[in-house]
Order: C-alpha cells, then sequence, then structure tokens
C-alpha cells in the first residue's frame, strides 16, 4: 500500500512540475491563441467552401463514382495509407464520404482511430530517417517548420496539429520521430486526433443533412 501511495505521489509531483513548466514556457497561451485563430480560419474558409461545394458538385455521384472503384474497405486502406505517409489526401475527403452511412458516427470514430496509427507509424518513419545521415538531412530541409515548433512546443503542438487543419499530422509526426520525440507522449497526445473526426465529421453531416431536417422542421 505504501509503494502505490509513492508511486501516485512521484505520478503526481511529476504532471504537476510538467504543468509549472508548461506556464512558464507559455505553453497554455501558444495553445488558446492558435486554437482561437485555427477556429477562425476555419470557419472563415472551410465550411462555406463546403457550402459552396455542396452547390456546385453532385456529393452522390461522387461517392458511386468512388463506390463503384473502391470498396468501403479500400476507402479505408487508401484512407490509411494516406495518413501514415505525408498525409497525402485531404482528411476531410473522408469525413464527407463518412456522412453517406446510416451511423456515421462509427464511420469518424474508425477514421480517427485509423489518423492516430496512421501518426504512429509517421512517427516510426522519423525515428527511421533519424538513423540515415542524407535522408535526415533532407527531411529536416523540408519539414523545418514542423521540426523547429515541435521542437519548442512539444505535446502542445501534436495536440494542436491533431485537432485542426493546416498542419498535417503524419508530417508533424514525421518530425516529431526525426527529433525521437518518445512515441508513449505522442500515443497520449495524439488522441485528440479522434476527437476532431467526431466533431468536424458531425460538422459535416449537419451541414449536408441541414436542408432535409429544416424541411422536416417547415
Amino acid at each position: 500500500m505504501i509503494i502505490k501511495s509513492s508511486g501516485f505521489r512521484d505520478l503526481w509531483n511529476k504532471a504537476a512540475s510538467h504543468h509549472l513548466d508548461n506556464k512558464r514556457r507559455g505553453v497554455y497561451g501558444y495553445m488558446w491563441w492558435t486554437s482561437l485563430k485555427i477556429v477562425v480560419l476555419y470557419f472563415i474558409i472551410v465550411i462555406p467552401l463546403v457550402l459552396i461545394g455542396k452547390r456546385l458538385l453532385d456529393f452522390d455521384s461522387i461517392f458511386s463514382y468512388i463506390t463503384q472503384n473502391l470498396s468501403d474497405r479500400g476507402v479505408l486502406l487508401t484512407f490509411f495509407i494516406s495518413e501514415s505517409f505525408l498525409g497525402m489526401i485531404p482528411p476531410d475527403i473522408f469525413m464527407i464520404w463518412a456522412t453517406k452511412f446510416d451511423s456515421p458516427v462509427l464511420i469518424l470514430t474508425l477514421l480517427g482511430v485509423l489518423s492516430y496509427f496512421g501518426g504512429a507509424i509517421s512517427c516510426k518513419l522519423g525515428y527511421w530517417f533519424s538513423k540515415r545521415p542524407v535522408i535526415k538531412a533532407y527531411t529536416e530541409q523540408k519539414l523545418k517548420r514542423y521540426i523547429l515548433l515541435t521542437r519548442k512546443w512539444g505535446g502542445a503542438f501534436i495536440v494542436i496539429a491533431s485537432l485542426f487543419p493546416f498542419s498535417p499530422l503524419s508530417m508533424v509526426c514525421i518530425a516529431a520521430g526525426v527529433l525521437k520525440y518518445p512515441l508513449r507522449l505522442y500515443l497520449f497526445f495524439g488522441l485528440t486526433r479522434i476527437i476532431r473526426f467526431l466533431f468536424q465529421g458531425m460538422l459535416y453531416s449537419g451541414l449536408f443533412h441541414m436542408e432535409n431536417i429544416l424541411t422536416k422542421l417547415s
């Protein structure tokens, strides 16, 4: 019992020390202002683009084309590969794809989990790069901005990249791997990625079904 109490006390002391260090370095202020700016940009840019696209594009036809050429498993596999290697395809496309299901929450959760583990693969890829001088030098040059921000803000930047667009999570995770950022810390902070997919995906679902809801209410 004494051992358990001592272990909990040590964990609490480490958490308290980490919290004070974050306050001293301005981590929480950085997270707050960055989140606020991204949310404003999101509502100014992303949502209007989705609404415009809803008017100009026939998403039903697009989804029919995708499903005729790829099974649902094929779409999920394509997404996982993209999230594991540089985030080649914007995840918003897959969130919109999820709205075609009767219960999109399950698919959005699955997308979030796949993206989360894709980030872990990107971290491991960064570790592999860090052991090869030529590749490491090239990666540091190409991902200089992400490396600088990850080195400065650590977990706070991973949370920002997980929650919001404009910072591809895969590239951030590769940068973290090159810096040899502890994988266990990514596995903790990266859980916020699942929150993004649920929140943003349900927002898209609401936008796409808004007219139906308004019709029923009227």
